[in-house]
């Protein structure tokens, strides 16, 4: 028996050529193995099989045992086992593409802006559109009250899409509105907000659904937009294994621009370095009919695959920021972006959302539904009751705000409360701005512990590349909140492993340490349950394994 002491160097030796084709278990050992199983049972060791599945778990002693004399045995120093964690809300592909678009940030003064047209300009100029990432759209109207005309004179011959830093808006130039017929959008109730001048007429800031057709003229599925969308999509997954992550939802779902493709090309190529159910964006200004057409011909739910299609994302309503989250009673001050009504916005209306909900999931799709105010929130709920059950669980994402009566509800709905708490959304700051929105209710904002109390299945994300996407950082703003927070780190764990595999319908193959499972596993610098929480961020990710083969080791030695 070959006894290896931890280090990443060997561990990625080990990877490489230790491990032969032919048969040697791999044994975890000298490890803090937290199992996430039924009865939260630790171990000192995991044995591993060549193909990737967990054959024993328990004591060094057992489990070498059972692993037999022939195994490579890799002792991990007292580091921590834990599931793999599990983010079931991140634009993997977005992420990828937006952080090599031209970047934006707010400024005091509008010349900052035109700079970064003028430069994303000279960027750009071999491509039809010009295209940039980042923008505040408050900030950008707080400067100009026609931003349309700014680029309109620094870029007047090929149009122009400027995405905004929360994923709910553009800004565009004429030639980019009439591209997509936005120049004569008469206002309706199709998901699409286009805020005008004082003369009436596109200002060149559209809102909610409104960007999302730009992003398909803008990002058509050519060949080299699928390339570019592919390598984008690499990136993103190894930064997610940086990150400990083995299986993702992707949520932004922009199937005209060929998203999907780019995943089943990195499976069928064998480098998809992650387990993915991913989601189809529903377009609220689309035919629900045609859409469902398209849909099933490229739905796929196979569960020996790693990367399924199987779930629609629906948008019931918009941000408390915009003013755009529906809410049960009205805003508390004048709105920083003109909006239809006083409670907020709808993608949807109501008999159509339900509409929407029966017939994708008795197609059987998962619904995912975004929702941030709480009448958004009642309305999703009052859609699962109306959906099919056997393609559920189905999921609210966000969650920013629900009214308490509902709280029960999750669980009498078996409805899972997807949450991100990230340190920016929970700061006094963030907390001061939204209660100038919503006034009182700022005090049960993303209930995270109000929900967990009332029975529901509580799931943490990231929303990547929106927010903070390390789990060490997530697990300690959520249990360090002192209001609607999560009770312990175990309770925080569950929600990025097992809980969150229930979320994704692989729970019997994922999201625990037991015997029969994937070897989906991360490797901590230290035992997080075992510290106080203000020490978790600070703790490492040393290693990734996806189905037992190392995807991130934490010096990065090894080949893939």
């Amino acid at each position: 028996m070959k006894k290896i002491i931890w280090s990443p160097v060997l561990f990625s030796t080990l990877v490489l050529f230790g491990v032969s084709a032919e048969a040697q278990n791999l044994v975890l050992t000298n490890a803090a193995v937290f199992t996430v199983n039924n009865t939260r049972d630790w171990a000192e060791a995991v044995a591993i099989d060549a193909d990737g599945f967990i054959v024993a778990v328990g004591s060094e002693t057992e489990v070498i045992a059972q692993a037999g004399p022939q195994a490579d045995v890799v002792d991990l120093a007292g580091k921590m086992v834990l599931p793999g964690f599990q983010d079931i809300h991140v634009h993997a592909v977005e992420a990828g593409i937006n952080a090599v678009l031209c970047p934006f940030e707010a400024f005091d003064d509008l010349e900052g802006h035109i700079a970064s047209v003028t430069e994303c300009a000279k960027n750009g100029e071999t491509g039809p559109w010009v295209l940039g990432a980042n923008v505040n759209m408050v900030n950008l109207l707080e400067l100009h009250d026609n931003p349309v005309a700014v680029l309109d004179v620094v870029v007047p011959d090929k149009p122009v899409l400027i995405l905004d830093d929360i994923g709910h808006g553009a800004w565009a130039n004429s030639r980019a509105l009439e591209a997509v017929g936005y120049d004569r959008a008469v206002d309706q109730n199709n998901g699409n907000i286009i805020l005008r001048n004082a003369a009436g007429t596109p200002n060149g800031i559209v809102l909610e659904n409104a960007p999302h057709n730009l992003r398909s003229a803008a990002f058509p599925p050519t060949q080299g937009n699928l390339d570019f969308a592919y390598d984008s999509l690499l990136d993103a997954a190894a930064e997610l294994n940086r990150n400990g992550v083995t299986s993702v939802s992707d949520a932004g779902g922009y199937w005209p621009q060929g998203h999907h493709q780019v995943w089943n090309w990195a499976e069928d190529a064998g480098v998809l370095t992650l387990r993915a159910s991913n989601a189809f964006y529903i377009y609220p200004d689309r035919s629900l009919d045609d859409q469902l057409s398209e849909l099933r011909a490229i739905f796929h739910n196979d569960p020996d695959r790693r990367v399924r299609f199987n779930v629609a994302k629906i948008y019931v309503d918009g941000i408390l920021s915009q003013a755009t989250g529906a809410l049960l009673e009205p805003y508390e001050k004048a709105l920083a972006l003109p909006t239809e009504e006083e409670r907020g916005f709808l993608y949807f209306e109501k008999q159509a959302l339900f509409r929407a909900a029966r017939e994708l999931s008795a197609a059987g799709f998962q619904l995912h539904f975004h929702v941030t105010g709480d009448y958004g929130t009642r309305l999703a709920l009052d859609a699962i009751e109306q959906a099919d059950p056997q393609s559920g669980p189905h999921r609210l994402t966000h969650i920013y705000l629900a009214h308490p009566s509902d709280y029960p509800r999750f669980a009498e709905l078996d409805a899972i409360a997807d949450l991100q708490l990230a340190p920016s959304a929970l700061s006094a700051e963030y907390q001061n701005f939204i209660g100038a929105f919503i006034g009182d209710r700022v005090d049960r904002l993303l209930p995270a512990g109000a929900l967990l109390d009332a029975g529901a299945t509580v799931t943490l994300s990231s929303d990547w590349d929106a927010d903070e996407l390390n789990p060490m950082v997530k697990i300690a703003a959520a249990v360090g909140r002192e209001n609607n927070g999560f009770p312990n780190v175990a309770s925080a764990i569950e929600a990025m492993t097992i809980n969150a595999a229930i979320a994704l319908r692989h729970a019997d193959r994922t999201g625990s340490i037991e015997v029969g499972k994937f070897a989906d596993l991360v490797v901590l610098s230290d035992n997080i349950l075992d510290m106080s929480v203000s020490e978790i961020a600070t703790v490492t990710i040393e290693a990734t394994l996806l189905q037992g083969e190392v995807v991130f080791d934490r010096v990065g030695q090894f080949e893939r």
